[in-house]
Protein backbone atom coordinates (compact mmCIF):
# COMPACT_ATOMS: atom_id res chain seq x y z
CA UNK A 1 0.00 0.00 0.00
CA UNK A 2 1.61 3.72 -0.71
CA UNK A 3 2.21 5.61 1.55
CA UNK A 4 1.10 8.91 -0.20
CA UNK A 5 -2.34 10.85 1.04
CA UNK A 6 -5.05 10.80 -1.39
CA UNK A 7 -3.82 14.22 -2.45
CA UNK A 8 -0.35 13.37 -2.95
CA UNK A 9 -1.59 10.46 -5.15
CA UNK A 10 -3.70 13.24 -7.53
CA UNK A 11 -0.95 15.22 -7.64
CA UNK A 12 1.44 12.23 -8.76
CA UNK A 13 -0.72 10.71 -11.24
CA UNK A 14 -1.92 14.26 -12.98
CA UNK A 15 1.98 16.13 -12.78
CA UNK A 16 1.96 16.12 -16.46
CA UNK A 17 -0.93 18.16 -17.51
CA UNK A 18 -1.89 19.89 -14.16
CA UNK A 19 -1.01 23.57 -13.41
CA UNK A 20 -0.69 24.48 -9.98
CA UNK A 21 -1.28 21.14 -8.30
CA UNK A 22 0.14 20.89 -4.96
CA UNK A 23 -1.30 20.78 -1.28
CA UNK A 24 -4.01 22.99 -0.55
CA UNK A 25 -3.58 26.45 1.81
CA UNK A 26 -5.02 26.01 5.17
CA UNK A 27 -5.56 23.81 8.15
CA UNK A 28 -5.41 19.94 7.50
CA UNK A 29 -8.41 17.92 6.10
CA UNK A 30 -10.07 16.17 9.18
CA UNK A 31 -12.73 14.78 7.22
CA UNK A 32 -11.08 12.40 4.94
CA UNK A 33 -12.69 8.90 4.72
CA UNK A 34 -16.01 10.23 4.88
CA UNK A 35 -16.87 9.07 0.76
CA UNK A 36 -19.10 6.32 2.09
CA UNK A 37 -21.54 8.92 4.05
CA UNK A 38 -25.12 8.32 2.88
CA UNK A 39 -26.77 10.65 -0.03
CA UNK A 40 -29.62 12.52 1.44
CA UNK A 41 -30.75 16.04 1.91
CA UNK A 42 -27.49 17.61 2.34
CA UNK A 43 -27.39 21.83 1.63
CA UNK A 44 -24.39 23.55 1.00
CA UNK A 45 -24.01 27.38 0.22
CA UNK A 46 -21.68 28.54 -2.33
CA UNK A 47 -20.36 32.06 -3.24
CA UNK A 48 -19.03 34.44 -5.83
CA UNK A 49 -17.28 37.56 -4.86
CA UNK A 50 -14.74 40.02 -6.46
CA UNK A 51 -13.14 41.60 -3.69
CA UNK A 52 -11.12 44.13 -5.96
CA UNK A 53 -7.55 44.09 -6.23
CA UNK A 54 -5.81 45.81 -3.53
CA UNK A 55 -4.98 49.33 -5.25
CA UNK A 56 -3.27 51.87 -3.54
CA UNK A 57 -5.17 54.61 -5.20
CA UNK A 58 -8.62 53.55 -4.10
CA UNK A 59 -8.65 56.34 -1.23
CA UNK A 60 -11.43 55.89 0.94
CA UNK A 61 -12.05 52.01 -0.53
CA UNK A 62 -8.50 51.11 0.10
CA UNK A 63 -7.98 47.60 0.89
CA UNK A 64 -6.51 47.94 4.59
CA UNK A 65 -9.95 50.16 5.40
CA UNK A 66 -11.94 47.18 4.04
CA UNK A 67 -9.88 44.12 4.56
CA UNK A 68 -11.43 42.80 7.72
CA UNK A 69 -14.91 43.74 6.62
CA UNK A 70 -14.82 41.88 3.64
CA UNK A 71 -12.60 38.41 5.23
CA UNK A 72 -15.97 38.65 8.26
CA UNK A 73 -18.92 39.05 5.62
CA UNK A 74 -17.01 35.29 3.84
CA UNK A 75 -17.15 34.00 6.72
CA UNK A 76 -20.62 34.56 8.23
CA UNK A 77 -21.79 34.29 4.93
CA UNK A 78 -22.00 29.94 5.93
CA UNK A 79 -20.33 29.10 2.24
CA UNK A 80 -18.96 25.93 1.85
CA UNK A 81 -17.51 27.43 -0.95
CA UNK A 82 -16.05 30.33 -2.16
CA UNK A 83 -14.65 31.73 -5.66
CA UNK A 84 -13.02 35.06 -5.62
CA UNK A 85 -11.52 37.13 -8.18
CA UNK A 86 -9.07 39.89 -8.16
CA UNK A 87 -7.94 38.56 -4.51
CA UNK A 88 -3.69 39.17 -4.92
CA UNK A 89 -1.71 36.58 -2.38
CA UNK A 90 -2.00 38.95 0.48
CA UNK A 91 -5.28 39.59 -0.08
CA UNK A 92 -6.41 36.01 0.64
CA UNK A 93 -4.11 35.59 3.23
CA UNK A 94 -5.51 38.40 4.90
CA UNK A 95 -9.27 37.18 4.19
CA UNK A 96 -8.15 33.62 6.05
CA UNK A 97 -6.58 34.87 8.64
CA UNK A 98 -10.27 36.15 9.48
CA UNK A 99 -12.29 33.07 8.36
CA UNK A 100 -9.59 30.42 9.59
CA UNK A 101 -12.03 27.92 8.64
CA UNK A 102 -11.55 28.15 5.18
CA UNK A 103 -8.67 26.56 3.06
CA UNK A 104 -8.11 27.29 -0.30
CA UNK A 105 -6.52 26.36 -3.96
CA UNK A 106 -5.53 28.78 -6.89
CA UNK A 107 -2.20 30.12 -8.30
CA UNK A 108 -1.25 33.73 -9.30
CA UNK A 109 -2.19 34.05 -13.18
CA UNK A 110 1.34 35.45 -14.09
CA UNK A 111 3.95 32.54 -12.92
CA UNK A 112 1.65 30.09 -11.68
CA UNK A 113 3.05 30.40 -8.00
CA UNK A 114 2.19 34.12 -6.20
CA UNK A 115 2.89 36.58 -8.76
CA UNK A 116 -0.32 38.32 -9.96
CA UNK A 117 -4.03 38.16 -9.69
CA UNK A 118 -5.58 34.60 -8.43
CA UNK A 119 -9.06 33.36 -8.86
CA UNK A 120 -9.20 30.81 -5.97
CA UNK A 121 -11.61 28.49 -4.53
CA UNK A 122 -11.97 28.81 -0.79
CA UNK A 123 -13.92 25.64 0.79
CA UNK A 124 -15.13 24.92 4.58
CA UNK A 125 -13.51 21.45 5.37
CA UNK A 126 -16.54 20.76 8.01
CA UNK A 127 -18.44 20.91 4.52
CA UNK A 128 -16.67 19.74 1.76
CA UNK A 129 -13.43 17.23 1.26
CA UNK A 130 -11.77 18.62 -1.77
CA UNK A 131 -10.74 15.82 -4.09
CA UNK A 132 -8.82 17.41 -7.18
CA UNK A 133 -8.01 20.76 -8.24
CA UNK A 134 -6.16 22.41 -11.26
CA UNK A 135 -5.69 26.03 -12.53
CA UNK A 136 -5.78 26.85 -16.18
CA UNK A 137 -5.08 29.75 -18.50
CA UNK A 138 -8.33 31.20 -20.30
CA UNK A 139 -6.04 30.82 -23.56
CA UNK A 140 -5.71 28.92 -26.68
CA UNK A 141 -2.65 27.08 -24.51
CA UNK A 142 -4.83 26.47 -20.94
CA UNK A 143 -1.66 24.96 -19.50
CA UNK A 144 1.06 27.73 -20.64
CA UNK A 145 1.79 29.36 -17.68
CA UNK A 146 0.70 33.35 -18.26
CA UNK A 147 -1.01 32.80 -21.63
CA UNK A 148 -2.61 35.38 -23.23
CA UNK A 149 -5.96 34.31 -25.05
CA UNK A 150 -7.68 35.91 -28.52
CA UNK A 151 -8.03 39.64 -28.35
CA UNK A 152 -7.65 39.88 -24.03
CA UNK A 153 -5.93 42.49 -22.71
CA UNK A 154 -4.07 40.69 -19.89
CA UNK A 155 -3.61 37.06 -18.88
CA UNK A 156 -7.07 35.81 -17.37
CA UNK A 157 -7.43 32.32 -15.12
CA UNK A 158 -9.60 29.71 -13.55
CA UNK A 159 -9.57 27.46 -10.99
CA UNK A 160 -11.15 24.28 -10.75
CA UNK A 161 -11.66 21.77 -7.87
CA UNK A 162 -13.46 18.79 -7.23
CA UNK A 163 -15.43 18.44 -4.27
CA UNK A 164 -17.23 15.36 -1.52
CA UNK A 165 -19.80 16.88 -0.20
CA UNK A 166 -19.82 15.76 3.33
CA UNK A 167 -22.48 13.56 4.79
CA UNK A 168 -24.32 13.41 1.05
CA UNK A 169 -22.07 10.84 -0.78
CA UNK A 170 -21.72 13.35 -3.85
CA UNK A 171 -19.32 15.09 -5.53
CA UNK A 172 -19.61 18.52 -6.85
CA UNK A 173 -17.30 20.53 -9.68
CA UNK A 174 -16.74 23.97 -9.08
CA UNK A 175 -14.94 26.41 -11.97
CA UNK A 176 -14.19 29.58 -10.55
CA UNK A 177 -13.14 32.43 -13.54
CA UNK A 178 -12.74 36.02 -14.68
CA UNK A 179 -12.98 36.91 -18.14
CA UNK A 180 -11.75 39.90 -19.66
CA UNK A 181 -13.07 43.19 -19.93
CA UNK A 182 -12.17 44.40 -23.30
CA UNK A 183 -11.64 41.16 -25.39
CA UNK A 184 -15.08 40.25 -27.17
CA UNK A 185 -13.52 37.07 -28.92
CA UNK A 186 -11.59 35.97 -25.29
CA UNK A 187 -14.75 36.16 -23.61
CA UNK A 188 -16.79 33.54 -26.10
CA UNK A 189 -13.86 31.55 -25.89
CA UNK A 190 -13.59 31.45 -22.26
CA UNK A 191 -17.33 30.70 -21.87
CA UNK A 192 -16.62 27.59 -24.06
CA UNK A 193 -13.91 26.80 -22.12
CA UNK A 194 -15.65 26.72 -19.23
CA UNK A 195 -18.75 25.02 -19.74
CA UNK A 196 -16.45 21.88 -21.38
CA UNK A 197 -14.55 22.12 -18.04
CA UNK A 198 -17.92 21.34 -15.87
CA UNK A 199 -19.82 18.72 -15.56
CA UNK A 200 -23.40 17.31 -14.54
CA UNK A 201 -23.07 17.87 -11.07
CA UNK A 202 -21.34 21.40 -11.46
CA UNK A 203 -21.44 25.25 -10.41
CA UNK A 204 -19.57 27.54 -12.68
CA UNK A 205 -19.30 31.05 -11.13
CA UNK A 206 -17.15 33.86 -11.20
CA UNK A 207 -16.87 37.82 -13.08
CA UNK A 208 -17.92 36.99 -16.45
CA UNK A 209 -18.12 40.73 -17.35
CA UNK A 210 -20.74 39.74 -19.62
CA UNK A 211 -24.09 40.77 -19.49
CA UNK A 212 -27.51 38.67 -20.21
CA UNK A 213 -28.30 39.53 -23.58
CA UNK A 214 -24.76 38.96 -24.95
CA UNK A 215 -23.14 36.36 -27.06
CA UNK A 216 -20.72 34.92 -24.48
CA UNK A 217 -24.11 34.57 -21.91
CA UNK A 218 -25.54 32.44 -24.92
CA UNK A 219 -22.83 29.95 -25.29
CA UNK A 220 -22.29 29.25 -21.76
CA UNK A 221 -25.92 28.36 -21.50
CA UNK A 222 -26.08 26.03 -24.43
CA UNK A 223 -23.31 24.42 -23.74
CA UNK A 224 -23.60 21.20 -21.19
CA UNK A 225 -26.96 22.77 -20.13
CA UNK A 226 -25.81 25.27 -17.20
CA UNK A 227 -28.61 27.29 -16.49
CA UNK A 228 -28.19 30.78 -14.84
CA UNK A 229 -29.22 30.61 -11.62
CA UNK A 230 -31.30 34.07 -10.86
CA UNK A 231 -33.69 33.93 -13.47
CA UNK A 232 -35.34 31.06 -11.66
CA UNK A 233 -35.66 33.08 -8.43
CA UNK A 234 -36.98 36.47 -10.21
CA UNK A 235 -33.95 38.18 -9.37
CA UNK A 236 -32.79 38.65 -13.09
CA UNK A 237 -32.32 42.30 -12.86
CA UNK A 238 -30.49 42.87 -9.84
CA UNK A 239 -26.89 44.26 -10.94
CA UNK A 240 -23.54 42.92 -9.24
CA UNK A 241 -21.26 45.51 -10.65
CA UNK A 242 -22.24 48.56 -8.59
CA UNK A 243 -18.98 50.92 -7.68
CA UNK A 244 -18.44 51.36 -4.47
CA UNK A 245 -20.89 53.72 -4.09
CA UNK A 246 -24.66 52.86 -2.90
CA UNK A 247 -25.73 55.95 -4.64
CA UNK A 248 -23.97 55.36 -8.13
CA UNK A 249 -26.29 54.60 -11.19
CA UNK A 250 -23.49 51.96 -12.59
CA UNK A 251 -25.63 48.89 -12.09
CA UNK A 252 -24.63 45.70 -14.34
CA UNK A 253 -25.38 42.06 -14.00
CA UNK A 254 -22.27 40.39 -14.99
CA UNK A 255 -21.31 38.18 -11.93
CA UNK A 256 -22.73 34.83 -12.12
CA UNK A 257 -23.67 31.33 -10.41
CA UNK A 258 -24.25 28.86 -13.37
CA UNK A 259 -25.08 25.09 -12.42
CA UNK A 260 -25.62 22.30 -14.35
CA UNK A 261 -28.62 19.60 -14.57
CA UNK A 262 -27.30 17.77 -11.70
CA UNK A 263 -27.85 20.60 -9.12
CA UNK A 264 -30.80 21.76 -7.53
CA UNK A 265 -31.05 25.49 -6.51
CA UNK A 266 -32.90 26.08 -3.28
CA UNK A 267 -32.17 29.97 -3.06
CA UNK A 268 -30.35 32.96 -4.89
CA UNK A 269 -28.96 36.27 -3.52
CA UNK A 270 -27.41 39.18 -4.28
CA UNK A 271 -26.00 40.22 -1.24
CA UNK A 272 -25.52 44.57 -0.50
CA UNK A 273 -23.63 45.08 2.87
CA UNK A 274 -22.68 48.56 3.70
CA UNK A 275 -20.57 50.38 6.09
CA UNK A 276 -20.55 53.71 5.97
CA UNK A 277 -21.80 54.23 3.27
CA UNK A 278 -19.90 52.00 1.22
CA UNK A 279 -20.09 48.85 -0.48
CA UNK A 280 -17.65 46.27 0.80
CA UNK A 281 -16.06 46.08 -3.10
CA UNK A 282 -17.25 47.62 -6.44
CA UNK A 283 -18.52 44.21 -7.08
CA UNK A 284 -21.61 42.55 -4.89
CA UNK A 285 -20.83 38.88 -3.79
CA UNK A 286 -23.56 36.64 -5.15
CA UNK A 287 -24.60 33.41 -2.97
CA UNK A 288 -26.75 30.11 -3.65
CA UNK A 289 -27.80 27.21 -1.71
CA UNK A 290 -27.61 24.13 -3.81
CA UNK A 291 -28.19 20.15 -3.80
CA UNK A 292 -26.56 18.06 -5.39
CA UNK A 293 -29.06 15.55 -6.88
Amino acid sequence: MSSLRPFAIVCVLSSLFMSGCSEPHGSADPHRGDETSAGGDTLVSVMTFNIRYDNPSDGIDSWEKRSRWVGSLIDSSGAAVVGLQEALRHQIDQIVEVAPRFSWVGVGRDDGKDAGEFSPILYDSAQVRLLDWQSRWLSEAPDSIGSVGWDASMTRIATLATFFVIGSGDTLRVVNAHFDHLGEIAREESARMVAHWSSKSSIVMGDFNFEPNSNPYRVITTEKQLKDTAPEFGEGLIGTFRTFDPLSDTSRRIDYVFHGPGIEVLSYEVLSPIRNGRFPSDHLPVIAEIRVK
